[in-house]
């Protein structure tokens, strides 16, 4: 009887400790893409300011108040979010890390070289410019732990 107990609380313990690690993500400052949330007029279409503006409320929740976030740090972030960004491709002066400029400024080139409509990038197009194509989060994870931290 004891052993089946030891089990049962091993087992609760674990699951516990999974729910904290999945509800915690977020607030550790991962990101998580939605190119549905880009458009915050509803027409299904993205302007660049509307694209400029998610990339500075991504940039507030990744770097919680830091001027720069390490490379290796914002790999994670764009993989676990689900974000085809390369952290090295984005830091612009090669010092390691990233700044909310240089991340503004990426978001902003990958926005110029999308088609467009108008002037502006459907929903469906983002987010297929935009999100990760292999989203299993260990896959991500594993792939993000790849790019080293400076």
């Amino acid at each position: 009887m004891f052993k089946v107990q030891l089990v049962i609380s091993a087992a609760a313990l674990l699951l516990a400790g999974g729910a904290y690690a999945q509800g915690n993500q977020f607030a550790t400052g991962n990101m998580h893409f939605d190119a549905k949330d880009m458009d915050t007029n509803g027409d299904h279409m993205i302007t660049r300011d509307e694209m400029l503006k998610y990339a500075e409320k991504q940039w507030d929740m990744m770097a919680q108040g830091k001027d720069t976030i390490p490379i290796g740090v914002a790999g994670k972030d764009f993989a676990s979010g689900g974000v085809n960004f390369k952290a090295r491709a984005i830091d612009t002066d090669h010092d390691g890390t990233i700044s909310k400029d240089e991340f503004v400024a990426y978001t902003g080139k990958k926005f110029d070289s999308m088609k467009k409509t108008d002037n502006m990038v459907s929903v469906a197009d983002m987010a297929k410019a935009i999100a990760r194509g292999d989203t299993n989060p260990a896959a991500a994870k594993a792939k993000a732990e790849k790019e080293p931290a400076k």
